[in-house]
């Protein structure tokens, strides 16, 4: 890596202050409750009313978000981020960019400014622009990862968080977080960030139109060799077409639809478990919303 630039906070982006969002409507935000519900009837004994009130308050069914209490902290994004950074003791956040193009500076910018738009507005939403200040979508540049094989990526990923991880948070780069900031990133080649510019904002379009890539930075390749697959008690895997040699299913990697990558991406894909919940294979393109 010859070159880098790193996005300190989202808050102070030149680029975000410039940028104006239509309003958006979200199409799966739930608040509760949806209506009050009708009188109890005189058949309910004391008793059996007392039971549904306890149900009804109990914070070992669900807590009420202390941001916006209309809401459960289960469902508040904010909240959902910031019990990740707490688990990790952690204090930044957000998914690192490679920029994988270099046709336009311009267009990098504008870019940028919808991925922290939408960060932004979702937070937001949520009552938690706190967090905004915390949010750091670094951005990992050099000429050399345009048409750069994502084997290679991966490589320059690790040695960036040799040093971040412990810059950042004061930790060991063998320490193993809860959050994926430091196990998964995001690649953007001239194809995703025109699928991106050319998404219409304000509408359904911009949650279904419009995708990145995201790489799973711990993946191996589970190849079986010749001789070992000889044997009786190992069965010869399904194979698939071949992506950068891998005949895998899971070939390490995704597109991912742009709106949801750094939010809720963030809080739902922090583990090998929730990568393969859902992980869809090229040329398909996961909707995580």
């Amino acid at each position: 890596m010859t070159a880098r630039r790193i996005l300190q906070t989202a808050r102070h982006l030149p680029i975000y202050s410039q940028f104006a969002r239509p309003s958006v409507t979200r199409p799966t935000f739930f608040r509760f409750p949806f209506e009050h519900p009708p009188p109890l009837t005189n058949s309910l004994s004391t008793s059996h009313f007392n039971t549904i009130r306890t149900l009804s308050t109990s914070t070992t069914i669900a807590s009420r978000s202390k941001r916006d209490p209309i809401i459960y902290s289960s469902i508040n994004q904010a909240d959902l981020v910031k019990k990740l950074l707490k688990e990790d003791g952690f204090t930044t956040w957000g998914f690192v960019i490679f920029r994988c193009t270099y046709y336009k500076d311009s267009d990098w910018e504008n870019f940028m400014a919808r991925i922290v738009g939408a960060v932004s507005e979702d937070l937001k939403e949520d009552s938690g622009l706190d967090l905004l200040d915390i949010f750091a979508p670094t951005v990992l540049e050099d000429p050399s990862f345009e048409g750069a094989t994502v084997a290679t990526l991966r490589e320059h990923f690790h040695q960036w968080k040799k040093t971040a991880i412990r810059e950042e948070e004061g930790v060991s780069e063998d320490y193993t977080p809860t959050s994926g900031r430091y196990r998964f990133f995001i690649t953007v080649d001239q194809e995703a960030m025109e699928s991106v510019l050319n998404t219409p904002l304000g509408g359904f379009e911009e949650f279904k139109l419009g995708h990145v890539r995201i790489v799973d930075a711990e993946w191996k390749w589970t190849h079986v060799p010749e001789e070992d697959s000889e044997d009786e008690d190992i069965s010869e895997p399904e194979e698939f077409e071949p992506i950068e040699g891998c005949t895998e299913d899971d070939v390490g990697w995704m597109n991912i639809r742009w709106r949801v990558v750094q939010l809720p991406g963030f809080h739902k894909i922090t583990e090998i478990d929730d990568w393969q919940a859902y992980y869809v294979r090229y040329p398909g393109i996961a909707d995580i919303n």
